[in-house]
């Protein structure tokens, strides 16, 4: 992201404080089905000061690696656990526990799927969040399933 003041690269939350929104190409597959990498955009509005992401909104947040560099993630508020939140995206079986509200820079309003605008408000989005979040134990259960059979599957191929 260039500024348009001096040419200088802005982070995340440099542009968020400066333009009030952000949209970027989704990188990575924990948001699938609803976001896919190297297809889809998504804008990011900033989350203003005092406002409280609520349990289905997906935010954009920072948390530092294990490298030590800050990584952006975009998931979705699984709930709120005393003062931290617990986010998960919609393709991952583990859920981030410790998400700070300092570390919550913006809430997702839009996707761009495929040249079509998906909105956050559209009923066809909150009938999937509805759904997603509904089936996600049984989904959880069957991903877990599948990767055990896959990392199986592997040691046995390798022993052979």
């Amino acid at each position: 992201m260039e500024s348009e003041r001096e040419g200088s690269r802005l982070s995340f939350e440099e542009y968020l404080a400066e333009f009030g929104k952000l949209t970027y190409r989704n990188v990575g597959t924990s948001m699938l089905p609803l976001i896919k990498q190297n297809r889809d955009a998504f804008t990011v509005r900033r989350l203003e000061p005092g406002e409280m992401p609520k349990p289905k909104d997906v935010v954009l947040f920072r948390r530092r690696a294990a490298s030590g560099e800050m990584k952006y993630v975009l998931h979705r508020v699984w709930k709120k656990s005393g003062d931290m939140y617990v986010c998960i995206g919609d393709n991952c079986v583990n859920a981030e526990k410790n998400v700070r509200l300092e570390d919550i820079m913006g809430i997702l309003t839009e996707v761009n799927r495929k040249g079509r605008i998906v909105r956050m408000t559209d009923r066809s989005y909150r009938i999937y969040v509805w759904f997603w979040c509904v089936t996600r134990p049984v989904r959880i259960f069957f991903k877990k399933a599948w990767l055990l059979a896959k990392k199986l599957g592997k040691k046995i191929l390798r022993r052979g």
